[in-house]
């Protein structure tokens, strides 16, 4: 599977990445999901908690908003988005 990540501020991407991953099936696996990809976009880490898995789960995607950063961070929201793998005829 893949995931889109991108940053926003102001309503503009400012950075993106597609990031390729085996599965994130529970909060550890989720978590390791979303510090590779914040290191291949050299940002911080965002502190991540179970309603973020879920909503990753549930529907596909999730946001971190400047409250869930520990460190500054230069945009105003971090996305993630599930990418639905191509069916191969």
């Amino acid at each position: 599977m893949k995931v889109w990540a991108k940053t926003v501020r102001e309503e503009k991407i400012t950075r993106s990445v597609l990031y390729e991953y085996e599965h994130a099936s529970n909060l550890d696996e989720f978590i390791s999901l979303l510090h590779g990809i914040c290191e291949q976009m050299d940002i911080p880490t965002p502190v991540a908690t179970r309603v973020n898995f879920n909503h990753f789960a549930m529907f596909n995607n999730t946001r971190f908003k400047e409250r869930d950063f520990i460190e500054y961070i230069d945009f105003d929201m971090f996305e993630l988005e599930a990418v639905p793998d191509k069916k191969k005829n």
